[in-house]
């Protein structure tokens, strides 16, 4: 039984996270509306320490976009759970797009479907067994040295296991706003606030965040960050801490 409600809180906190955009620039949890540009490539890797209800954990991902035209991009996610309490190894890997079909006077929208496959181990909570999807939208405005951006997401999951599909929700929202200011052309200061539905059925606490962190620029190639992020109820994660780093092509 102990074995079982462990799996189950790291699978609720798995959906949780992953109810986040990958592609967001870590890290901010808010994706924004921009796009890499016809033949343009990315590759992100970041990993986060975290700690709730006296767990810790410590995750990572790889993520590569490419850039099919100038408003389409192509991405890749890989997730990899280093440390948990039910256990360790990839999660369920992910394929999306992102398009951004409108742009001017500083707005930007877009919208990024995802297709999540069963690659995650559900006996240790690692993933829900079968294929899921979600859908988010974005909307970006910039202003001076001011960029905020707004999310709102859905995403619909698939469990194999029948206790995940009686104690887990099959449908989460999400919602996000988050705000960088440009201190020169190397440094950008970054918040971001939002809040989910539960992805425990049995809960009706929204889990809340709030977080902070920077980005260096050294050059238009590397982009390095690192961010805290607190929870702001008992249902979120108390409190995270991360590093990345971005490689532009």
């Amino acid at each position: 039984m102990k074995n079982k409600t462990i799996r189950v809180s790291c699978l609720t906190a798995l959906l949780l996270a992953a109810s986040h955009p990958a592609f967001a620039a870590h890290p901010l949890v808010t994706d924004d509306a921009g796009v890499q540009g016809s033949g343009g490539m990315q590759l992100e890797m970041n990993t986060d320490w975290s700690r709730q209800d006296g767990n810790a954990a410590h995750v990572g991902g790889l993520t590569f976009t490419y850039g099919v035209t100038d408003k389409l991009d192509m991405f890749f996610n890989l997730p990899q759970t280093f440390q948990a309490p039910s256990g360790t190894g990839v999660g369920d890997v992910s394929v999306g797009a992102k398009w951004r079909f409108h742009e001017a006077d500083g707005l930007a929208l877009a919208l990024k479907p995802e297709l999540f496959m069963p690659s995650g181990d559900e006996e240790k909570g690692l993933g829900t067994g079968r294929n899921s999807m979600a859908l988010t939208g974005i909307a970006s405005y910039e202003t001076g040295p001011w960029a905020l951006h707004g999310n709102l997401g859905l995403r619909y999951n698939r469990f194999k296991l029948e206790s995940d599909r009686e104690g887990q929700r099959k449908t989460l929202w999400r919602a996000s706003v988050a705000v960088a200011y440009g201190l020169n052309e190397q440094w950008r200061l970054v918040a971001d606030t939002g809040l989910a539905q539960n992805p425990d059925a049995s809960s009706r606490k929204l889990p809340s965040y709030a977080l902070v962190g920077a980005i260096w620029s050294p050059n238009k190639t590397v982009d390095l960050d690192a961010g805290a992020k607190f929870g702001l109820n008992k249902a979120e994660v108390t409190r995270q801490f991360g590093v990345g780093v971005t490689l532009h092509f």
